[in-house]
């Protein structure tokens, strides 16, 4: 059993576990030659007794990942291997640690991401596909808690525990993901193509925008692999209002049950995103206008360290989270507009003196962004 505090080849210790991946927990540890912070995945590589058939075979995935991961070096949206090994009963990889949250805490159980956000991330996800599926690489889990959004307010894909090598001599893993975002041809017992990654990519994009996968109602698992397979969900514009409708024909693309009926690859799909950003036009259609981008990025940063501190009732966070409410609706989101200022007048009465107008202001701007036009 692993212990906090073991120290890994001399090099790496385990200081607190963060959970587990596909195939192993996953450490914040330090990497002592060079006094930094990293993620380590570990699992146990000998059992008592004889190796199993099933432990060789996770030895092999623990492997691959590790190969898979090496492929695709120094890309932005990828999170980096630094090293890979065995200590005593022990095998381990070494990764770039992201200091984030998983896109998880952001959307599921109804909470959706503004249309910006989407936008942003998705092409994200999309930029670390492409580098993966360049190296030959198709990660097969794509899902909400294997994005990870930094502190800067970009997303990065990880853990590529159920990762297949394209020129890999045998192309049958075992497992399908995660059935919420799995691939109907992956739940046929195929072992997928880049496409299989693009159709669990619409499904992480499905939830952003409407706070649930396209069947995540549903939790018994013979529904849900049904609903995959041959029930066509509804689009996410039907489920929220203001989803651009370019947006929403490419969501519903990726979703398409035949891999053939979707886009080819997620380059493709990242300059359809490009072709969504607003110009405007004169029309009051539901657009996402990502000129404001490095401004939001700005303030998710600042109000992500303030905003559930002690310094929560000071007038710079409290401007910083009214801006970028403001910002949200510039941005194309009336809705998410309303939200956030709903949130913040909510905020404001419970922190402010009585006689302080800002929840009223906020409960105003919530009020006529939400009246606006759709």
């Amino acid at each position: 059993m692993v212990e906090p505090g073991r120290v890994l080849d001399q090099r790496y210790r385990l200081d607190e576990r963060l959970g587990h991946g596909a195939q192993g927990a996953v450490w914040l540890g330090r990497d002592l030659r060079l006094d930094c912070p990293v993620a380590v995945k570990v699992a146990t590589a000998r059992g008592v007794g004889e190796p199993s058939a099933e432990l060789n075979r996770h030895i092999a995935r623990f492997r691959r990942e590790a190969q898979a991961m090496a492929r695709i070096r120094n890309r932005p949206h990828v999170a980096a291997i630094y090293d890979h090994g065995e200590d005593d009963d022990v095998m381990y990889s070494v990764m770039e640690y992201i200091d984030g949250t998983p896109l998880s805490a952001h959307t599921g159980q109804g909470r959706q991401t503004t249309l910006e956000q989407t936008v942003r991330w998705t092409r994200h996800i999309c930029d670390g596909l492409a580098d993966a599926h360049d190296a030959d690489v198709i990660h097969r889990d794509i899902k909400p808690s294997n994005i990870v959004i930094d502190r800067a307010g970009s997303a990065k894909v990880v853990d590529f525990g159920l990762a297949q090598l394209l020129n890999a001599s045998s192309t049958h893993g075992p497992g399908w993901g995660t059935l919420h975002y799995a691939a109907p041809e992956r739940l046929d017992g195929q072992p997928g193509t880049v496409r299989t990654d693009l159709y669990s990519l619409g499904c992480v994009v499905y939830e952003m925008l409407t706070g649930w996968s396209p069947f995540g109602h549903h939790r018994d698992a013979a529904a849900i692999v049904w609903h995959h397979i041959g029930k066509v969900p509804d689009a996410p514009r039907h489920l929220r209002s203001g989803v651009p409708r370019p947006l929403d024909h490419l969501v519903m693309s990726l979703l398409e049950k035949a891999p053939g009926d979707r886009p080819p690859d997620a380059r493709t799909v990242a300059g359809a995103l490009q072709q969504i950003e607003y110009a405007s036009d004169g029309t009051a259609d539901p657009h996402v206008d990502t000129r404001h981008v490095v401004e939001i990025q700005q303030l998710e940063r600042f109000i992500q360290r303030h905003a559930e501190g002690p310094q929560a009732a000071d007038p710079e966070v409290l401007d910083a989270r009214a801006r970028h409410a403001h910002l949200t609706g510039e941005s194309g989101d009336r809705r998410g507009a309303s939200a956030l200022y709903q949130r913040l007048a909510q905020d404001c009465a419970h922190l402010l003196p009585s006689d302080d107008d800002r929840a009223y202001e906020a409960y105003r701007e919530a009020s006529r962004w939400k009246q606006g036009p759709t």
